[in-house]
């Protein structure tokens, strides 16, 4: 399972009971697909940096948008699930943008295949080499002491 991230570019003027069956279709997709749903966020309505433009115009007759309203969804599930909710995602009209990211984990930064080329391992390995060369010191310093 992979830790996707989903951020989401929905219309401003989306009623909250539309976008409350998406994110619920959206974690019922990923239930039924063995993962697990990790957060859903909503950010607000912000500017956008361009006009975005709708599929289809709305009641109103509105298709360019000028603000939207951004929402992440956190969820662990196999690549096909992915291709579900983005197939889910691409039917909705509320939905104006939708990205799909791999989720950065802390533990990614830590490489143990190239030991040269990680800080940590090479923070480890400096104190060992210290209490080593201690530790010698110590018996070299007993040895000489001895008549």
């Amino acid at each position: 399972m992979v830790l996707y991230e989903c951020l989401l570019t929905t219309k401003n003027t989306s009623a909250f009971g539309a976008l409350t069956n998406l994110m619920k279709d959206v974690s019922h997709r990923v239930v039924a697909g063995g993962g697990i749903v990790r957060g859903i966020r909503n950010h607000g309505i912000r500017d956008l940096p361009h006009r975005f433009k709708a599929r289809y115009p709305d009641k109103l007759g509105n298709r360019y948008y000028k603000q939207g309203r951004f929402v992440s969804i956190y969820y662990d599930a196999s690549p096909t699930v992915l291709g579900e909710v983005e197939g889910v995602l691409k039917l909705n009209e509320e939905v104006l943008r939708g990205t799909h990211l791999k989720a950065r984990n802390k533990l990614w930064y830590v490489n143990i295949a190239r030991e040269d080329k990680n800080p940590y391992i090479q923070k480890v390995l400096a104190m060992e080499k210290a209490a080593e060369a201690e530790a010698e010191a110590t018996v070299g310093e007993a040895a000489s002491s001895k008549p």
